[in-house]
């Protein structure tokens, strides 16, 4: 029924070639079409990579959700809460979504939902009614299916900036006895990690991570005090990340091209729409319609895919707070090749070509080595938000 969908739309398409609103308004239904058809293909032919990549994933969850420490059951509970949000909002989202454009578009007598060509007389029962439930199944499965999809690989990435928070917190406390730590955490002899908390200060907010967390149960069973230990763990839990993320990208890669395509397709072609002066309430809704869609779902791929970007830069700066100038002699040598791997941080690629971050999802044809621009004489280099680093504009 999806491809019958694609084909009707081509066909009048081609057949109305010579009218600009007309292409560009089925342009954008069939660049967010083809993108859902082609996540389809990929996460079809990828199944069996996508499952082994969530197991990789969640194998440390279960083990960082029993730990005693505060601050990592609140990150773990932050998560959890965010997802099922996440989650929620979006699947109403894409039903608000879907009823809007089948059901309160505004359109003439008689008219389908989408303008499309059909071989056959659409305007007699039930042949109206067939191209009608033929439109309308293709727009809610698509946008259920882009959700699901796109929820998934999010879903995925929050979980890779909770760990990459605890591992940044691990390079921190490689310096830290256990027995200095006011929540640490000890497995005992079934591998289960125990609660060795200090009562006396429960009434104070522990958001705050405080002791070095095991991420695998082979990690909890040989915990010691050793900082060579803890660094050594820290460094071949990083490398596992980058494996965990160069593995993402090699799957879902050409998926954030084709999205970045589909998004960036979708938003020029009703920006042309708007600049030839189409009118009428019908092509108002559409507008806000598609440039709410399009301009959403990129900044989400966008909002994510800094959030990691800025979490893997986070673990140079943990690396050069794990006591190190204390034990150099012994950690020198690995030291040093982890601080290097740090400073090619980890980021979502769209194919070989964009990084998923804000500043793509911001950037106008501005180079990003412009780093420094100038307002009313005044040299401003970067403007820094919060902790983010975007490129102050010219107002």
């Amino acid at each position: 029924m999806v491809l019958i969908f694609i084909g009707s739309l081509s066909a009048d398409l081609i057949l109305n070639y010579k009218d600009l609103l007309i292409v560009t308004d089925n342009g954008c239904y069939l660049a967010g079409i083809s993108v859902i058809i082609f996540k389809l293909y990929v996460y079809q032919s990828q199944h069996k990579r996508i499952s082994n990549l969530v197991e990789a994933i969640h194998a440390s969850v279960s083990i960082l959700s029993r730990s005693s420490d505060i601050g990592i059951s609140t990150a773990v509970k932050q998560c959890v809460f965010y997802e099922n949000l996440s989650g929620k909002f979006f699947i109403c989202l894409g039903s608000a979504l879907a009823i809007v454009l089948i059901f309160l578009v505004p359109k003439e007598e008689g008219a389908l939902p989408i303008r499309a060509f059909y071989p056959f007389d659409i305007s007699s029962s039930p042949l109206y009614e067939l191209a009608f439930s033929i439109q309308a199944f293709s727009v809610s499965y698509g946008l259920l299916t882009i959700v699901l999809m796109d929820e998934l690989v999010i879903t995925l990435i929050r979980w890779i900036n909770v760990q990459l928070l605890i591992l940044g917190s691990n390079y921190e406390k490689c310096q830290q006895n256990f027995t200095e730590s006011e929540a640490f955490n000890v497995p005992n002899s079934d591998g289960i990690i125990t609660n060795c908390y200090d009562r006396s200060r429960t009434k104070e907010k522990h958001t705050e991570i405080r002791s070095f967390v095991p991420f695998k149960q082979q990690e909890a069973d040989e915990m010691n005090d050793s900082f060579v230990w803890k660094f050594k763990t820290c460094a071949q839990n990083h490398q596992r990340f980058i494996y965990i993320v160069d593995e993402l990208n090699s799957i879902f890669g050409s998926s954030m091209l084709m999205q970045l395509f589909a998004s960036f397709s979708m938003i020029c072609l009703t920006a042309f729409q708007a600049a030839l002066g189409s009118e009428g309430t019908q092509n108002l809704m559409k507008f806000v319609i598609y440039l709410g869609a399009a301009c959403s779902q990129l900044m989400n791929w966008c909002w994510f895919g800094n959030e990691l970007l800025y979490q893997s830069t986070s673990l140079t700066t943990s690396q050069w707070l794990c006591g190190w100038e204390n034990k150099y002699s012994d950690v020198k040598t690995f030291m040093i090749i982890s601080l290097i791997r740090t400073k090619y941080p980890l980021q979502l690629k769209a194919g070989k070509f964009y990084n998923m971050s804000l500043q793509t999802f911001i950037s106008r044809g501005i180079s990003s080595e412009r780093q420094c621009h100038f307002y009313r004489g005044h040299e401003i280099n970067w403007l820094v938000a919060g902790r983010y680093r975007a490129p102050c504009l010219r107002l």
